[in-house]
């Protein structure tokens, strides 16, 4: 592939052109921004950007000046991508959605381009950005499908996780990124989601339910060949009470011997029209099954059919 770096410096241009060099720079690099500075004769600032087909990072460098998305800049973008920024140096106020909140170094600061916000850096600064689709961040934001805060303090929680993950991001070398850029950019997705998501106490039950439900299920399906796969012995490597366990499978209408007798009975039935040349004994043995007549009961109460009836149709 051609090469997908990208870099721009202010010092390639006479220093009374450099801001209106930067000015250019981001809005090419980025989408419709207005910076600002104090007046100076000149200005230094350098964006050395990675293009990949799933992954937009940029490490930007530069001296103190405001940068904003207006009203006029959300009207003439092209798409509203979230801009994921790790502060490695310097320091940022960022405004959006009526918060005002700072950000240092080792903090992250988002900025949410489907409405306007303000960056004013303090100084000179220096920080890493990775661009995350609106179609791949939004839905996992709750109903508002809003941040619920533009800054994740970098030294604790989510943020700390985040933060680190940004940093791994920014060591790679592109060809190592090539291999593995859509878990990477899913990856700091899914980690800031469950940083901002902001839920109701109703909402969070429902959630932690669902997910101990997936976990049994998951487990159950891992070990359907194990013999000594109980009640007990996955309460013991979930962590879980029995009540507990039962209860969740209660709740999806399922219970802990009869899931995995379905499960066991769906090998089966998989391996019978695979080999349709192995005994039934065999199979239903192989799957927890020691009595014939009690497999060949359970079989055709799931299927509606025999075992060998299975077995023939595959003729």
């Amino acid at each position: 592939m051609s090469d997908p770096s990208y870099h721009r410096s202010t010092q390639i241009v006479r220093p009374g052109e450099q801001f209106a060099y930067w000015r250019d720079a981001i809005c090419d690099a980025y989408v419709p921004l207005e910076p600002e500075r104090a007046e100076a004769p000149s200005f230094r600032g350098r964006i050395d950007g990675l293009m990949l087909p799933e992954l937009r990072s940029s490490t930007i460098t530069a001296e103190a000046h405001e940068v904003r998305l207006s009203k006029t800049g959300l009207a003439h973008q092209q798409s509203a991508p979230f801009f994921v920024n790790l502060m490695r140096t310097g320091e940022a106020v960022v405004r959006q959605d009526g918060q005002t909140l700072r950000a240092g170094p080792g903090d992250i600061y988002v900025v949410d381009c489907a409405s306007v916000w303000e960056v004013d850096f303090r100084s000179s600064f220096s920080m890493f950005c990775i661009e995350i689709d609106d179609a791949l961040l939004r839905p996992r934001l709750g109903r508002r499908g809003r941040l619920a805060s533009p800054v994740l303090a970098g030294d604790s929680g989510t943020g700390r996780i985040l933060a680190n993950y940004m940093r791994l991001v920014h060591e790679l070398p592109s060809q190592d990124l090539l291999q593995v850029q859509s878990l990477m950019v899913g990856h700091c997705s899914d980690l800031l989601s469950r940083a901002q998501v902001t839920e109701e106490p109703g909402a969070r039950a429902d959630r932690v339910r669902r997910e101990m439900r997936d976990r049994i299920l998951g487990l159950v399906r891992r070990r359907l060949s194990d013999r000594g796969l109980t009640p007990d012995a996955a309460c013991a490597e979930l962590g879980i009470s029995r009540s507990y366990l039962f209860k969740i499978l209660g709740e999806s209408g399922h219970t802990f011997s009869g899931y995995l007798r379905q499960c066991r009975l769906d090998e089966c039935h998989r391996v019978l029209r695979e080999q349709p040349r192995r005994p039934v004994a065999d199979i239903a043995a192989d799957w927890g099954f020691d009595e014939v007549s009690s497999f060949n009961r359970a079989y055709r109460a799931r299927f509606g059919q025999t075992p060998s009836q299975t077995r023939a149709s595959t003729g």
